[in-house]
Formats: C-alpha cells, sequence, structure tokens
C-alpha cells in the first residue's frame, strides 16, 4: 500500500516545469494574435434611419445616449431648428450638430443629462449653447396653452334633432296637446 502512494507522489513530482508552462501559454496567446480577428461595423439603428422621403420633408434621426450606454434612435421633425422628441421634452438645435452617418442618413447625437444636442465636431471656440430666436420658439411652445377642440356647431345640430324628435312624439302621444 505504501509503495503505490509513494510511486504516485513521484509521477506527480515528474511534471513540466512551470516555466515551460508559462512559455506554451505564452506561445498559444502570439497565435491567436497573429489570426486576423473580424471588425464588426457600427451600424446606425434602424429607428434613426432617416428614407430620402423623410430626408426631403425636413426630418433627421436622433441618436440618444442613456446612463447605462444604451444607444437608442428615433426621426424627429426638424421646425425651424426645434424638434419634439417622443418623451414629450422639446430641443433645438442651430444646425451645426447636425452629422452624417455614412454621408447618408443625418443624425444628431442627443445625451440624456443635456438639453442642447452634442457637437460631434466642434471647431476652437465654439460653444454647445443656443440662445436667441430659436429658444424663444421653444419655450413659447412648451408654455402653449391648448384649448378644448370646440363642437359648436355640431352640437346645435345634435340639439335641434332632439327638440323636433321630442316634439313629433309629444304630438303622436299627446294629439290634444298642440291643438291637433
Amino acid at each position: 500500500m505504501d509503495e503505490i502512494k509513494v510511486n504516485s507522489i513521484e509521477e506527480n513530482k515528474k511534471e513540466i516545469p512551470l516555466s515551460e508552462k508559462i512559455d506554451k501559454i505564452y506561445n498559444s496567446l502570439e497565435l491567436k494574435d497573429n489570426k486576423k480577428t473580424k471588425e464588426h461595423k457600427l451600424k446606425i439603428p434602424r429607428r434613426a434611419k432617416v428614407s430620402k422621403s423623410k430626408l426631403k420633408k425636413g426630418y433627421v434621426g436622433v441618436l440618444f445616449t442613456s446612463p447605462n450606454k444604451v444607444i437608442r434612435g428615433e426621426k424627429v421633425k426638424l421646425d425651424g431648428g426645434t424638434y419634439n422628441l417622443k418623451d414629450g421634452n422639446t430641443r433645438y438645435t442651430d444646425g451645426h450638430e447636425i452629422a452624417w452617418w455614412e454621408g447618408k442618413y443625418p443624425i444628431i447625437w442627443q445625451r440624456y443629462d443635456k438639453a442642447n444636442p452634442t457637437n460631434l465636431f466642434p471647431k476652437e471656440g465654439d460653444k454647445n449653447e443656443i440662445y436667441g430666436q430659436d429658444s424663444i420658439k421653444l419655450r413659447m411652445k412648451q408654455d402653449l396653452i391648448k384649448d378644448k377642440p370646440k363642437a359648436g356647431g355640431m352640437s346645435i345640430i345634435i340639439i335641434i334633432a332632439i327638440l323636433v324628435a321630442g316634439y313629433f312624439l309629444l304630438k303622436q302621444f299627446f294629439p290634444n296637446m298642440f291643438g291637433g
């Protein structure tokens, strides 16, 4: 019994030295680095792609970055530098922030914590702030009080129809009441 245990311990001692193990690992890593890795092309989100017909109507794609590093996109229509988002916020741009994805799709990069879009290619002295007519227009849009829909003409017609129907019903059930 004791001889078997001793033999198994001696066999374990005859293993490959540590330096040779490290050399094997290093060589395998070099081989992996020498192989070509496939580069994935970054694609624009589908919801931010603007077709040619929408491009002619004044739409651009807006890419949003959220705090958890997720990028989402949507198509919006520029109206004098202002645009409304699906979440109800209204933002404005002066056009310097618009970039072209692959030369085909206009995009605006909007961060979650900024009111203005991010200029991807700033020049010296450029500030990412917009003041003037567009900001006034934006505030006017946000402060606009929406009126209730007016159905005055339709309600008058309905009231007259009810009165005529009531008159004919009363005349039919109570003919003596109206001199008939």
